[in-house]
């Protein structure tokens, strides 16, 4: 009969006593990597956090310049000229002076030329165009200011149809009229559809004096290329948004208020003497 092996068991012990203290400080460490781990992820939120915060407030920065309203001059409510030579080149280019072009307003030589980028179905050219346009008459009547007009046909399916309607209206000495008669049932803050019938009717109300030739015109396929060379043409140049306004050397973008459009057709009529 064979004796226990007393002293290999006891030979054994100081090892699980070992591999206890090394499984311990494995856990230990496991924990410290653990509280570090959660601290260091907290720090990262807290940065990200911070940086979204201020991405957010840049994006909404962004927004407010592209969709908003132009940032007046710092010195007074005159939109500033551009200063950069490329901006320059572009802007000056867009006005055509033109003494026989149906849609301008006022004499080809004035000072001033502001090239208005208008839909028929945008609430903001709506509203530039009851609040705005006859606050210019007096600038217009004596020889300071000029608009010519300029189809961006874009917010509504039917946007094409109404400015197709301003042309054949242009073709019979009527587009300002017709113009008024548009914009004057347009409500506040609509998207205005527009048929074949409203159309006529407000070429009716503008007298325009042959109906028939008025509708021939309206659906011509010439007179849609233009509409959809207009837009092309605009977006060539970076114009994108209605109203938008080139206004001799300076630039407009989204509807502004009356007494900045004058005090800028004003600066600029100083700045061309």
């Amino acid at each position: 009969m064979s004796e226990t092996p007393i002293p290999a068991r006891r030979s054994r012990s100081p090892l699980i006593a070992i591999l206890l203290l090394v499984i311990a400080a494995l856990v230990l460490a496991l924990g410290v990597l653990i509280v570090d781990r959660q601290r260091l992820n907290a720090r990262l939120d807290e940065a990200q956090s911070a940086l979204g915060a201020s991405a957010a407030g840049s994006a909404r920065t962004a927004g407010t310049a592209a969709a908003g309203r132009t940032p007046a001059a710092p010195d007074g409510l005159a939109i500033p000229s551009s200063t950069d030579p490329t901006q320059l080149e572009i802007i000056r280019a867009q006005a055509r002076r033109d003494p026989d072009d149906p849609q301008a307003f006022g004499k080809a030589d004035a000072p001033v030329v502001m090239v208005l980028y208008s839909d028929f179905a945008c609430p903001y050219c709506t509203l530039f165009a009851k609040e705005v346009e006859p606050g210019l008459a007096d600038l217009i009547n004596d020889g300071t200011l000029r608009i010519e007009w300029r189809d961006l046909a874009q917010i509504t399916q039917t946007s094409p149809l109404a400015a197709q309607a301003g042309r054949a209206a242009a073709a019979q000495g009527r587009f300002w009229e017709f113009h008024d008669a548009v914009y004057a049932a347009a409500g506040e803050g609509e998207h205005p559809e527009y048929t074949q019938e409203n159309l006529l009717e407000f070429a009716r109300a503008a007298a325009v004096p042959d109906l028939d030739a008025f509708t021939a015109t309206m659906n011509a396929e010439e007179t849609k290329a233009a509409v959809e060379e207009a837009k092309t043409k605009a977006y060539s140049i970076g114009v994108q948004g209605t109203p938008f306004m080139f206004i001799g050397d300076a630039f407009v973008s989204g509807y502004r208020e009356l007494e900045v459009i004058r005090a800028t057709v004003l600066a600029q009529a100083e700045a061309a003497k």
